[in-house]
C-alpha cells in the first residue's frame, strides 16, 4: 500500500492536514487570515504535533504492566502515535483512519482490536471522533486513549504566550491530581478545586503536566484579552484533562489534551485491568466518544 504523507480537509474557513503516520494532524490553518494553530513540532521542544495516545495514556510505572501474569513492556502513551494507520473513509469534510493489531503490537499489548480515529470539518470547528473496538472472541481489552494537541501561542504578533489563559467551563469544583517527577499521579495528593481561570505563566508548568477530573460536558477556551482569536475544546463524556507546556524552555505552545484514561498511580500494582482510569471492553464490544475544536 501507497502511503501518502498527508490528506488535507478543507472547506471555506480551515485548511486541515492529517497524516496517515499516527493519524496525526499535521496543521490547523485558518484561510481567512492564515492563522496556523497547531504546534509544528519543533524537536528542540516538542518534536510532535497532536499524537494520538493508545493503547495507555501517560506513563507506566517503570514502563510495563502485567496481565493474566505477564510482563509486557511499554513506552508513555503507547504506540498508536509511531503506527501508520489505513485509510477507512474519505470523503470531501470527513476522513478516517484504521488500525489493527498485528504481530508487532501483540508482543507489547496482546489483544486484537480496531481503532478508527475520525475527523470532521464543519465551518470553523473540527470534530474527533474515537472508535475502539475489541474483536477478540473471548478475551477482555483493557485500554485508554486520549488526545494531545499543542497549540500555537501566541496566536498572532502583537501578543505573548504569557497573554494567554484558559479557562474550563461550566464553573465547578474538580479534582485536580498532581504528578510525581516520574510523572505518575499523586493520588493521595488530589484535592478538590474550584477555580476554572488559569494565567499562562511558565512557573504554571513547574510541577509537570496539570491534570483534573472532567466529569460531564465541559469546555476548555484558550484566549486573551489582547486578541479576539480563541481556541475552544467541547466535550460531553472524556473523564480527564491534561494541559501541558514546557518548563523551563520557553516554547511557544500549550497542550490542551482531553483523555480517557490516565498515567500509573505512584502505588500503582502494575496489573492492567486494575489501573486507574482504565477502560474495558468484553469481546466484541466498542468503545466511542468525540470531543470538537473550534477555531476563531
Amino acid at each position: 500500500m501507497i502511503y501518502l504523507s498527508y490528506y488535507v480537509l478543507e472547506n471555506h474557513e480551515l485548511k486541515v492536514k492529517i497524516a496517515n503516520k499516527g493519524a496525526e494532524l499535521r496543521s490547523i490553518k485558518s484561510k481567512v487570515d492564515g492563522t496556523e494553530y497547531l504546534w509544528q513540532a519543533d524537536v528542540v521542544f516538542w518534536g510532535r504535533h497532536s499524537p494520538i495516545l493508545f493503547p495507555i495514556v501517560g506513563k507506566l510505572k517503570e514502563d510495563c504492566y502485567n496481565f493474566e501474569e505477564k510482563s509486557y513492556n511499554m513506552n508513555q502513551h503507547g504506540f498508536a502515535r509511531d503506527r501508520e494507520f489505513s485509510i477507512s473513509k474519505n470523503e470531501p469534510n470527513t476522513i478516517s483512519f484504521t488500525l489493527t493489531d498485528d504481530d508487532e503490537t501483540l508482543k507489547i499489548y496482546p489483544f486484537n482490536f480496531e481503532l478508527t480515529i475520525e475527523y470532521k470539518l464543519m465551518n470553523n470547528s473540527v470534530l474527533v471522533n474515537y472508535l475502539v473496538k475489541n474483536i477478540s472472541e473471548k478475551k477482555v481489552m483493557p485500554f485508554s486513549i486520549g488526545a494531545h494537541p499543542g497549540f500555537n501561542l501566541p496566536l498572532d504578533d502583537r501578543t505573548s504566550f504569557e497573554d494567554y489563559y484558559f479557562e474550563i467551563s461550566p464553573k465547578r469544583t474538580r479534582k485536580y491530581i498532581p504528578v510525581s517527577e516520574d510523572v505518575l499521579l499523586q493520588m493521595n495528593n488530589a484535592e478538590l478545586v474550584s477555580k476554572n481561570v488559569y494565567d499562562l505563566k511558565r512557573e504554571l508548568f513547574s510541577e509537570g503536566v496539570l491534570i483534573w477530573e472532567t466529569l460531564g460536558r465541559t469546555r476548555i477556551a484558550l484566549k486573551s484579552d489582547k486578541t479576539d482569536k480563541t481556541i475552544i475544546l467541547d466535550y460531553d463524556s472524556v473523564p480527564y484533562l491534561g494541559v501541558w507546556s514546557t518548563y523551563p524552555q520557553e516554547a511557544s505552545f500549550v497542550c490542551i489534551e482531553p483523555w480517557c484514561g490516565i498515567a500509573d498511580t505512584i502505588d500503582s500494582n502494575g496489573v492492567l485491568d486494575e489501573k486507574a482510569g482504565i477502560n474495558i471492553l468484553r469481546p466484541h464490544e466498542q468503545f466511542q466518544t468525540n470531543f470538537k475544536m473550534t477555531f476563531k
